[in-house]
């Protein structure tokens, strides 16, 4: 399997190009690369210093496939006017019909996606174990991986507490798996900065920010 060589993807080129991915191949993650993702991970700021994360790996076929499962359930009730009705998902803005779209698509092939990879902690470390799942995000960009965090197994914390051990006083905040894309890496396109900023009070515009292009500085990271 090609990947990109870390030294070729730069900080802000990773930045401006991690997209939340939804669509994986079923080659398998090298342990290799799978431990730079982690080790990555713990390099996240961490209040007081207290590494409090977890990142509990499942690999298993069988555990994948139950959690699978869990997760088409949650997308059953979620998305379930989409099940219903497909066509009216057409009916929905483009992005959002991309969105709905894979989204779908993960929830189908959950169980495929080679790593399932748990970011636990205490039920009070969301402001330590985010930013870990961001870097974890991060590195699989610059290893040619793709991922997205998941919150679709929350309901069925007590189940998945049973098929993985995971303590009582630990919490599964965010679910990610981690596989090949099968669709492209970046760009990512947002809102511009000056629509979603403000100086000094709420609202007051800032005008440097409206003074730039509308893609902001997205091409000179990307070339796109």
């Amino acid at each position: 399997m090609q990947v990109d060589s870390p030294e070729k993807v730069g900080l802000f080129e990773a930045l401006y190009s991690t997209r939340a991915l939804r669509r994986y191949k079923t080659d398998p993650v090298p342990d290799e690369l799978l431990y730079q993702v982690i080790d990555a991970g713990i390099r996240a700021p961490a209040g007081s210093n207290a590494q409090v994360w977890h990142f509990l790996i499942v690999r298993d076929a069988d555990k994948r496939r139950r959690i699978g499962e869990l997760y088409m359930q949650t997308w059953e009730t979620y998305g379930k006017q989409f099940l219903e009705n497909p066509d009216a998902i057409e009916n929905l803005p483009k992005q959002m019909q991309l969105v709905v779209k894979s989204t779908d698509h993960l929830a189908r092939h959950f169980a495929e996606a080679p790593v399932h990879l748990f970011v636990c902690g205490p039920e009070q470390s969301v402001g330590t174990v985010y930013p870990a799942m961001q870097n974890v995000l991060l590195a699989c960009r610059g290893l040619g991986l793709a991922s997205v965090i998941t919150m679709f197994h929350r309901p069925y914390t007590k189940e998945l507490q049973e098929l993985l051990g995971i303590p009582e006083d630990q919490v599964a905040h965010g679910l990610l798996p981690i596989g090949w894309p099968s669709d492209k890496i970046g760009p990512v396109n947002r809102i511009p900065v000056h629509k979603v900023s403000s100086v000094d009070t709420w609202g007051e515009s800032w005008d440097y920010a409206k003074q730039q292009p509308e893609e902001g500085l997205r091409k000179r990271w990307t070339g796109r």
